[in-house]
C-alpha cells in the first residue's frame, strides 16, 4: 500500500506544529487539490497553518524537516458533524454517551465525554479523515460540541476547539412518549386535529427556546455586573454567547417547514444558523441564502416524498452551490464517518 503522510494531522498535532513552530513537509508527492500533482513538493506549516505549497519553497533555518521521499501528502479531511468519540457500538448502551437525560441540555459539554481510545477513530482516519466535529445528540437543546482531531491518547490531546457550536433539533410537534399511556386505547383524531396539534407543540417548545435565550441574556448582563451577584446557571451560561450571536447554533431540521421556520426563529433573535441534515434544503436554497446560513449535508439519503426524484439527496449540494449557499457533506454518524469521501465523490 502506497505510504501516506495526511496534512491536516500533521497540522493539527501538537508534536509537530507547536503554535510558534515551523515545520517542512520535503520531497513528496502532494496532492494540492485545487491546483497540479507537484511531483517533488514541499509544504511549509506555521502555527499550525499552512504557509506555503510548491516546488520552490524555501525553509526557513531552524525549521522541523519531515522527509517525505517515496511518499503522498493529501489535505486531510474534515468531518463537520459526527459522535465520533462519543459512541462506539450503538446496541450496546454502555458504550453511547452522546444524549443527556431531559431535553434542555445546553450545559452538556461533549469534549468531557470524549473516548480516545475509540476503534473508530484510526479507523476513519485511515480513510483520510483527520478531524471532525464531535457533537452530542437528542432532546430540544442537545448540548456543545467540539472540533476534535483524530488521534490523541486523552480528551485533551484529541480536542482542537471546544465549544465550536450549541447544537438544537427543530421541535417536531410530536408529543413525548408516556410509557403510561402506552396500553391505553388510541385517542382517534382527523388529519386536520393532528396538524393543530403539531402546531401548537412546535410553538410550545419554540416558546421554551425563546425564553431561555432570553434569560440567558438577562443572565449575562448579571455576571458583567458584579454588584448584582447572581447566581451560579451553567445552562444560561452555555447559551449566552449563543444568545449574543457569537456562538453558532446548529438546528437539525429536514423538512422544507422546519427549515424555513428555523430560518425565521434564528433571524428574529439574531442568532448564527447553521441547519443540520437539510435533506429539503434544495427548496429552499434562496431563503438559506438571503439568511446567510450554512448547511451540514448528510446525502446518504432516500428522499423525503414519493414525488421527489430519485437523487434528490445526492443533487442537494449542486442546488445550494447554484444558489450561492455554504455547505459541508458530513457523515452525521461515527462508525460511517470513514465513508465521508465517498459521499462527498
Amino acid at each position: 500500500m502506497k505510504r501516506i503522510l495526511s496534512l491536516a494531522l500533521l497540522a493539527a498535532s501538537p508534536a509537530l506544529a507547536a503554535e510558534d513552530g515551523v515545520v517542512a513537509i520535503q520531497g513528496g508527492r502532494v496532492y494540492t487539490v485545487s491546483g497540479p500533482v507537484l511531483e517533488r513538493g514541499t509544504v511549509l506549516l506555521s502555527g499550525g497553518k499552512i504557509a506555503a505549497v510548491g516546488e520552490t519553497v524555501e525553509v526557513p533555518p531552524g525549521a522541523t524537516v519531515i522527509d517525505a521521499t517515496g511518499k503522498s501528502v493529501y489535505p486531510g479531511l474534515i468531518d463537520g458533524l459526527t459522535t465520533l468519540g462519543l459512541t462506539e457500538i450503538g446496541s450496546v448502551r454502555g458504550s453511547v454517551d452522546t444524549t443527556e437525560t431531559g431535553d434542555m441540555n445546553p450545559q452538556a459539554r461533549a469534549w468531557v465525554a470524549l473516548h480516545a481510545h475509540s476503534e473508530l477513530l484510526p479507523v476513519a482516519r485511515a480513510n483520510g479523515v483527520t478531524a471532525a466535529l464531535a457533537a452530542p445528540a437528542g432532546g430540544l437543546v442537545s448540548g456543545q460540541s467540539a472540533l476534535i482531531r483524530l488521534a490523541g491518547s486523552t480528551p485533551d490531546d484529541l480536542t482542537i476547539k471546544a465549544p465550536a457550536a450549541m447544537h438544537a433539533v427543530y421541535p417536531s410537534g410530536q408529543p413525548a412518549f408516556d410509557i403510561a399511556k402506552m396500553f391505553d386505547e388510541p385517542e382517534m383524531k382527523t388529519f386536520e386535529d393532528r396538524q393543530k396539534d403539531k402546531k401548537r407543540n412546535q410553538e410550545k417548545d419554540l416558546r421554551r427556546l425563546t425564553h431561555l435565550l432570553a434569560d440567558a441574556r438577562a443572565h449575562a448582563a448579571a455576571v458583567d455586573n458584579p454588584a448584582r451577584n447572581p447566581k451560579v446557571d451553567l445552562a444560561l451560561e452555555a447559551l449566552a454567547p449563543v444568545a449574543r450571536g457569537e456562538l453558532p447554533l446548529v438546528i437539525r431540521a429536514d423538512a422544507e417547514s422546519d427549515i424555513r421556520g428555523a430560518l425565521a426563529f434564528a433571524g428574529e433573535r439574531g442568532l448564527k444558523l447553521i441547519v443540520a441534515g437539510g435533506l429539503d434544503a434544495w427548496r429552499c436554497a434562496e431563503a438559506l441564502k438571503a439568511a446567510d446560513a450554512a448547511v451540514l449535508l448528510d446525502v446518504d439519503r432516500l428522499p423525503r416524498r414519493e414525488a421527489d426524484p430519485y437523487d434528490a439527496a445526492y443533487a442537494n449540494a449542486a442546488a445550494l452551490h447554484r444558489a450561492g449557499v455554504r455547505f459541508a457533506i458530513v457523515s452525521d454518524d461515527a462508525s460511517m464517518s470513514r465513508n465521508l469521501p465517498y459521499q462527498a465523490a
